[in-house]
């Protein structure tokens, strides 16, 4: 088997057969397609098994709730193909999207991770296509800081080789899961890929738990950012982290970046050397206050 497509499925009677069926229009039939029913309250449970009765290539795994980290990795432990997929139950893939990807990775074998476009919202006016062009890196680091892979961490638009999840999965209890694990498992890369193959099309959901991320799940996030930056940064990375460690003070949470660390080339950067990040955190949180207000 070539390829395994991992479609977590939580209370998606709505949207999980338009997702199944841009699966199984892709002319790339060398799959299987495992559904991972999260204990679902709808009519997800029976919508997931008139589907293995229509296609052999279809299984369903029927599991008590506990979110999607552990969702995704009971996909990967049932998984048997070469390489691995990801896709959201409620989102759905152009046509040719894995022939073509395909395609590219049989000419390359060594490639472990092979990035894709997305469209980041859509259905949405503020849908934006993030297009990559076709790029290989063999510095780990420089595909995290140049290719600013923390910007688009997602698990989704990604084709993983299988094996990079033999000892490696999803952390539990978290959201901002895909962000966590992606630097854990390019250290086990020797070839990443983008390329301006393909197309993912992540449909925002403005009642999700990404859209409606809590500040103990921002802090989550931050700490997460704040544990990577240790081993990789550079100042534009710095920066995007500030700017979450502001966002989380404004909603209530702790500091948790030092003082003093040599990133610099903003104005941002500048205050936070002029000012440190306490007095920083403060001014925006007052800034944000008044217009707010206004």
């Amino acid at each position: 088997m070539k390829l395994s497509v991992v479609i977590p499925a939580y209370n998606s009677g709505a949207t999980i057969c338009r997702c199944i069926s841009s699966i199984i229009a892709q002319d790339f039939t060398d799959m299987e397609i495992i559904l991972v029913d999260d204990g679902s309250q709808d009519g997800t449970p029976y919508i997931c098994n008139e589907y293995t009765a229509q296609d052999s290539r279809i299984s369903v795994i029927h599991k008590p709730n506990s979110g999607l980290s552990e969702a995704r990795n009971y996909g990967i432990d049932a998984a048997t193909g070469d390489y691995i997929t990801f896709i959201d139950s409620d989102d759905s893939l152009e046509l040719g999207t894995y022939s073509r990807l395909f395609e590219l990775i049989d000419k390359h074998p060594e490639y472990d991770i092979l990035e894709y476009s997305i469209n980041e919202r859509y259905y949405s006016r503020k849908n934006r296509k993030l297009k990559f062009n076709n790029r290989e890196y063999n510095d780990i680091k420089a595909y995290w800081l140049e290719e600013r892979a923390y910007k688009h961490a997602y698990a989704c638009n990604k084709i993983y080789r299988r094996s990079l999840f033999d000892d490696t999965k999803y952390k539990t209890g978290i959201i901002f899961e895909d962000v966590e694990i992606l630097p854990r498992l390019l250290k086990k890369c020797n070839v990443v890929a983008t390329t301006e193959i393909g197309t993912y099309n992540y449909i925002y959901n403005g009642d999700g738990l990404t859209a409606n991320a809590h500040v103990k799940q921002m802090e989550s996030m931050l700490e997460t950012h704040v544990a990577i930056m240790k081993e990789t940064c550079d100042d534009r990375y710095f920066k995007y982290i500030i700017n979450i460690q502001l966002d989380v003070y404004r909603m209530g949470g702790n500091i948790l970046i030092e003082d003093g660390l040599p990133y610099r080339g903003t104005l941002k950067l500048a205050l936070y050397h002029l000012l440190g990040i306490k007095r920083l955190c403060l001014i925006h949180k007052l800034f944000r206050i008044i217009a707010h207000n206004r």
